[in-house]
């Protein structure tokens, strides 16, 4: 079987040079194309994968690149990825980083290398104890060593995007955290606390200070549970605990996840707390399961059909155009925000006097 290096050998041409004709792409000329085509037919060259068609109609595979598949709100990125996917004719290729900036970045060289049509990049740098600019600039290298071999379009869904000078589509989570403490606040909270991950202090802690500041509320370490290594429900109800056992409790609690709500709601009720009537609880996601707690749940809902519709239809729109990014050192490129709610329900209430 010949490979893309010796047809670019045959052809006397670049291997990217190559893998452009194959693709219809417009940066080459259709005599170019043509040439090159024929030379790939003659020799019956299949690409890696059976992944590009002769006839430039691509692999119709599009991978997507986030954190875990275990979250609820992942879970529901994929299914609203794929369903818009499916509907345009496109499969979904999903791999996920453990929350590990160098695995999310080889996971986007693997992806290149298995010749998908386009990227929408779900992950993100902005962890605990991770070194931005550095990651930063690891993914600027891959990108613009992409525009010269297999230049595949990419639409960002985190910061990522945005640090690179990158098209990217995203939330602002600190909008919604303020619409929430605005709540609260209004409600006649005085003493909030919070319970989440490290993995989530500056995307939700930080803006979580800011808000309280904003509404003239004391931020109180002692009521800030981010630390142990369990997550979700388990990770809620553990934090939770702990809060309990140390006596003096805030009046309201938010919870930086639903999943993670679920867990503190579990152990109020194995203490004797009443929810709202001895603390109030907010989550962040809306996940279905919210709506049919009891009490059920009010919570901070991030458009995620929206902001994945957006980003297939900008993917596709790029794929069937022949567009890819621009150079990382020559582009600075669109953002466009998308802004959380508050969902109001049972959860909530007034303080206990």
């Amino acid at each position: 079987m010949y490979t893309l290096d010796e047809i670019a050998k045959i052809a006397g041409v670049s291997a990217s040079t190559v893998s452009r004709a194959l693709s219809n792409n417009k940066k080459i000329s259709s005599k170019t194309i043509e040439r090159i085509q024929a030379i790939a037919k003659e020799l019956n060259y299949t690409p890696n994968l059976s992944a590009r068609a002769l006839t430039g109609k691509g692999t119709k595979l599009i991978g997507l690149i986030i954190p875990e598949i275990k979250s609820n709100y992942f879970a529901q990125v994929i299914n609203h990825v794929e369903s818009r996917l499916n509907a345009k004719g496109y499969a979904l290729i999903v791999v996920t980083s453990d929350f590990d900036p160098s695995k999310a970045i080889g996971n986007l060289e693997l992806l290149i290398g298995r010749a998908v049509d386009g990227v929408i990049y779900g992950d993100g740098f902005d962890y605990e104890g991770v070194n931005v600019s550095k990651y930063n600039q690891k993914l600027k290298n891959v990108i613009n060593k992409r525009n010269e071999t297999n230049d595949i379009p990419i639409v960002f869904l985190s910061s990522a995007g945005e640090d690179i000078g990158q098209e990217c589509i995203m939330f602002d989570d600190e909008h919604g955290i303020t619409l929430m403490v605005a709540y609260l606040a209004e409600l006649g909270h005085k003493s909030i606390g919070f319970v989440g991950e490290s993995l989530s202090k500056k995307a939700r802690l930080f803006p979580f200070q800011r808000a309280l500041a904003k509404y003239g509320i004391e931020y109180n370490e002692n009521f800030v549970k981010t630390d142990g290594k369990e997550r979700f429900e388990e990770g809620g109800y553990l934090r939770m605990k702990e809060l309990i056992a140390e006596g003096e409790l805030p009046t309201a609690i938010f919870a930086t996840y639903d999943n993670i709500a679920i867990g503190v709601m579990k152990a109020l009720s194995e203490e004797g707390l009443k929810v709202p009537e001895d603390i109030s609880i907010v989550g962040f996601d809306n996940i279905r399961e919210s709506q049919y707690l009891t009490p059920s749940l009010t919570t901070i809902f991030p458009p995620v059909m929206e902001i994945t519709r957006r980003a297939v239809d900008l993917l596709i729109e790029k794929i069937e155009n022949n567009e890819s990014n621009a150079n990382v050192k020559q582009h600075t490129a669109a953002k466009t925000i998308l802004y959380p709610e508050l969902v109001i329900r049972q959860s909530t209430g007034a303080p206990r006097k």
